[in-house]
């Protein structure tokens, strides 16, 4: 049998919104940097693809002796922020948040190879984000369903994102409208 051509970066980027996926969760692990100071973080989240892409993550990370929880969601072109600073969640309009799409890859694609990871053999891409984050993405080849990401953040520091269930039920809404004050 001949053995099928690669895929193109663009085409492995794209699977997991061409799959049969409504929903995927995630650990996150990883460091960030924050005023000169790197922490590490911790967390979960989950990205739907149908009935409409959207996204939300929780980590919590360490400043100063101070546990610090950090939330976000994403949903139909508004982020919601809810840190430590603010009593109530931070309504942005914007066209880049966590939810499928930027997994996608604005610029910057390249097909890297196959890998055999625990979750299955999978495709591997890098590609910059909407922000100009490189990423990696790591597809699954049986189903197209995401496995790994790993983005690395302007001065080197990396957060991964680990898919561990899919189509769960997971349903992602906006906080409580009383709870959020407009960005």
């Amino acid at each position: 049998m001949p053995t099928p051509a690669a895929p193109t970066a663009n085409e492995v980027l794209a699977k997991p919104q061409q799959s049969d996926l409504k929903d995927a969760h995630f650990t996150v692990t990883g460091k960030i940097t924050d005023n000169g100071t790197t922490v590490d973080l911790v967390g979960d989240g989950a990205l739907a693809y149908k009935p409409k892409l959207a996204g939300r993550f929780k980590f919590t990370t360490n400043v100063g002796g101070q546990e610090v929880i950090i939330q976000e969601i994403s949903l139909d072109g508004t982020n919601y922020g809810l840190t430590p600073a603010s009593p109530k969640w931070m309504a942005t309009k914007s066209t880049s948040g966590i939810d499928p799409s930027a997994f996608a890859g604005a610029s910057e694609q390249k097909y890297v190879g196959e890998e055999n990871l625990p979750q299955g053999k999978a495709w591997h891409a890098t590609a910059k984000d909407k922000d100009g984050n490189a990423f990696d993405a790591y597809v699954r080849e049986k189903d197209g369903y995401p496995i790994k990401y790993v983005e690395t953040q302007t001065g080197g520091q990396n957060i991964t994102l680990t898919f561990d269930k899919y189509n769960t039920g997971e349903t992602i809404t906006a906080p409580p409208a009383d709870q959020v004050q407009q960005g």
